[in-house]
Order: structure tokens, then C-alpha cells, then sequence
């Protein structure tokens, strides 16, 4: 109980002295993702990594009452925070309503989806969706340290595919060590990769499996399918890392 009080009432109390967390801005990522520009004040000091996800109350009239876990979709840059949030539920669907200036509670960082349990220079990214989020960030901060990386985005159609311009920056950045794939599964003018990830695709896009760490995130059925062509596909589960959004 002293836990609990301590870090989901006090340090996020704590947090918000120190740093005045608040909505800089609003940016619309695609029709149903709006990213969420987050500064403060010495925010080089706020412990926070690349693929971690915190808590977020947003205190303003409408949000004040609920909390939400949401995964940073950038580098940390030692100035702001960005949230990339869908509109999946009601809560979710009025972020675009936030007004700049809204005082903000954060809960965390939290997680182990980070560069920092990843011991091979050899990357596999996946994202499904929103699962993009903690993706795009990670693929910033390994790109920028030399790893070589392979990305697979998965999305219905092209118009919901996020930070499609931002991907082709960091790769167009990286010197030829960030590849992106998007797989398209219901776009039939898509001229690029369609389908689901299966096996076939895993192998062929990413031939050096074996020598490669993976990180996969997005939706539920689609992570479980994912994983059982790695496990398929003899890549050992501890070479797998994965975010289930939860603590």
C-alpha cells in the first residue's frame, strides 16, 4: 500500500513540481492519430528512455479524472516529450480537444521495452498500428548509434500509416543502417508489400534472422501471430522483446 500511494500518487506529484509538465501543442498524425507535444522545465532531467510508456492525466476540464498509459514516439531530446495517441475509445477520441497550457500528471516512465536490454547490433523492428509509438522511438535511438535495422510496419491502408515522412527522414539520416517495409493488408492500390506477416515474409525481408534481435509491438492477435512465426522460425524467445502496453 505504501508503494502504491508512493509511486502512482506522490512521485507523479513529485514529477509535476519539478518539472510543471504541460500540453505545448497538438499535432494530427493521420485521421485518427493525434500526437500530444509534452514540456516542462529542465526536462533533461526527467529519467525517461526511448520505448518506455508512463501514465498520463491530462489535468483539464474532461481529462482531469482518467488516466492513460501512452508510449513516447520520439527520441527524448532533453526538451519536450511526444505522445502519439489513437482514437480507440472515448477517452482517446476527445485528446484533439486538449488545449495547450493543460497542466499534466505523469505516472512513471515505465518499462523494459528499451535499446538497453538489447545486446546485438543486428535489429528486427515490427509494429502493428499504433504499436508504431515505442517502435519509431526506438528505431531514432538505435539508428543514431550505429545498429543496422530492419523496420516492418504494418497498416490497413496508406493513409493510416503514421510518421511516414519521419521514418523516411531517419532512414534517409541513418547512412543506409535503417531499412523500412511497410506491409499493407487492405490497400489494393499499395504496390508495395501486402499481406500479413507470415513466415515467408519474416524470412525474406530480414534473410540474417539469426543474427538479429527482435522487438515487436501492436495489437494482441497480431504480437501472438508475429511470435509464433519467430518461435516457427527458431528464433529463441530470449532474443525476442516485446510491449504489451501494461504494467
Amino acid at each position: 500500500f505504501a508503494n502504491l500511494i508512493h509511486y502512482r500518487i506522490l512521485r507523479p506529484i513529485i514529477f509535476f513540481l519539478r518539472h510543471r509538465f504541460v500540453v505545448e501543442k497538438l499535432v494530427p498524425e493521420t485521421t485518427d492519430v493525434t500526437s500530444v507535444h509534452i514540456s516542462g522545465r529542465n526536462m533533461e532531467l526527467f529519467p525517461v528512455e526511448a520505448g518506455q510508456f508512463m501514465i498520463v492525466r491530462f489535468w483539464g476540464k474532461g481529462f482531469r479524472w482518467e488516466a492513460h498509459p501512452f508510449s513516447m514516439s520520439m527520441q527524448p531530446d532533453g526538451k519536450r516529450i511526444r505522445l502519439s495517441i489513437k482514437a480507440s475509445g472515448d477517452f482517446t477520441r476527445r485528446i484533439p480537444a486538449l488545449k495547450p497550457g493543460t497542466p499534466v500528471f505523469i505516472d512513471g516512465p515505465h518499462g523494459i521495452f528499451t535499446s538497453r536490454n538489447c545486446s546485438s547490433s543486428k535489429i528486427l523492428l515490427i509494429a502493428g498500428g499504433i504499436g508504431i509509438t515505442p517502435v519509431r522511438a526506438l528505431a531514432e535511438e538505435m539508428s543514431a548509434a550505429g545498429r543496422d535495422i530492419i523496420l516492418v510496419y504494418l497498416n490497413r491502408t496508406r493513409v493510416s500509416i503514421a510518421f511516414e515522412k519521419e521514418l523516411d527522414e531517419i532512414s534517409g539520416k541513418s547512412g543506409g543502417r535503417l531499412k523500412v517495409v511497410h506491409v499493407l493488408s487492405d490497400d489494393p492500390s499499395w504496390t508495395g508489400e501486402k499481406g500479413r506477416l507470415d513466415k515467408e515474409k519474416i524470412s525474406r525481408l530480414a534473410p540474417d534472422l539469426a543474427d538479429r534481435e527482435v522487438f515487436l509491438c501492436g495489437p494482441p492477435m497480431m504480437m501472438k501471430s508475429v511470435r509464433n512465426s519467430l518461435s516457427e522460425l527458431a528464433v529463441p524467445g530470449n532474443r525476442i522483446h516485446f510491449e504489451k502496453f501494461a504494467l
